[in-house]
């Protein structure tokens, strides 16, 4: 058992000089004083003790990519994330032949069965190939293909149990059935990359499509006479909107106007980090793709953006500098709202007695100072 005191963020609320007891792994007390007076502890005198960050939407970090063929990818990026606050995610497919989406399950599915150092693995998120070829972005065009029943029984069904998410087009479904039967196994649908109509979009929300993908990118976009997908973020209410904060995929006065509209509850940031955070400025030839990092940006020969080069800190450090958003509403839609939006059943994302001790300590700055992984002290990230 020990202690940490200090500036609490949870639940879209700041609490000030708290206690929090963490016991055996979980937060078993909040409040003002200490329980047990003999207990040691951790003062945080400037910055914020917070719930650890989830990210629902990554591909890899530093260099790994979940996709990658390394034996040990799903542990390399699992350590590696805990220095970026994070200590949960979903781990991001891409558009791939079927083998290599299977591959990449079964990693998964091993991975999670055996449990490791670092970032929680809470399921996967396939992204691609049941996608539209005219929002592709940097998604193989050639590897794109309809969802049919066949693929639903011979990659999905199999791995049902660990899937949390598909992002998928669906307009570009062989049967809009296939909808409900995902939703039966307790997978989250999500829309992206994707030319589907609002009409389209509401169609498939009676049917359980319930999140938009990286919301503004890959997607059919806001006209006045033929709304797309992306008018869904502002019109449908109930919605999880993924968003990546970075400056370069959604114009900070957008991020504004989805906050106005959808507010705390409907917004979850992602990284949808591609693996190339640490690439310094420059051209690159990486898993076969000729790449240019330039800035936050990381793009494609043809000038397409290849996800992001940001990981989900630095987001949050976005949303409260660049888009007038309350730093307790920005942590809420980094930890809170994305443990929703995976359908986890675990009890992370806050901090709250009985739940999971997975926190982040920022500096007044916003930098990560120190990821603590089920209240484990020594199974944790520290800034030196």
């Amino acid at each position: 058992m020990y202690y940490l005191q200090g500036s609490i963020i949870t639940g879209g609320r700041v609490l000030h000089n708290q206690f929090i007891e963490i016991t055996d792994g979980l937060i078993a007390y909040i409040g003002e004083k200490k329980r047990d007076v003999d207990a040691p502890v951790k003062v945080v005198e400037k910055g914020y003790i917070c719930p650890g960050f989830i990210d629902t939407h990554i591909h890899g970090v530093d260099g790994g990519d979940f996709m990658d063929e390394e034996d040990k990818v799903f542990e390399i990026v699992a350590r590696q994330l805990v220095k970026y606050g994070v200590t949960a995610c979903l781990a991001t497919s891409r558009t791939a032949v079927l083998s290599d989406v299977n591959r990449f399950l079964d990693k998964a599915e091993k991975h999670m069965a055996a449990g490791t150092y670092g970032a929680r693995i809470l399921g996967v998120h396939l992204e691609g190939p049941w996608i539209s070829s005219k929002y592709n972005g940097a998604q193989p065009k050639k590897l794109i293909r309809k969802l049919t029943w066949r693929d639903v029984k011979e990659v999905i069904d199999p791995y049902a149990d660990i899937i949390s998410k598909i992002t998928l087009a669906p307009e570009e479904l062989e049967d809009q059935k296939i909808l409900k039967y995902l939703r039966n196994l307790d997978i989250q649908i999500s829309a992206g990359h994707t030319n589907a109509t609002l009409e389209e979009i509401e169609e498939a929300a009676i049917s359980g499509l319930s999140q938009l993908t990286h919301t503004f990118n890959a997607m059919s976009p806001i006209h006045h006479r033929s709304p797309g997908t992306a008018a869904a973020a502002l019109y449908i209410e109930n919605f999880i909107c993924e968003l990546i904060a970075d400056g370069v995929h959604v114009n900070h006065k957008m991020i504004e106007l989805l906050y106005k509209v959808k507010g705390m509850e409907g917004i979850a940031i992602i990284s949808d980090c591609t693996g190339y955070n640490q690439l310094t400025d420059g051209e690159y030839t990486l898993r076969g793709k000729e790449l240019v990092r330039k800035g936050n940006e990381v793009r494609l020969k043809n000038g397409s953006l290849a996800g992001s080069a940001i990981t989900l800190n630095e987001g949050v450090k976005y949303m409260v500098e660049h888009c007038n958003i309350p730093l307790e509403a920005a942590i809420f839609m980094a930890t809170e709202i994305p443990a929703k939006a995976a359908g986890t059943n675990e009890k992370i994302g806050k901090i709250e007695p009985g739940c999971i001790a997975d926190i982040v300590i920022l500096g007044s700055d916003l930098q990560v100072l120190e990821t603590i992984i089920a209240g484990e002290l020594g199974n944790c990230h520290q800034v030196e």
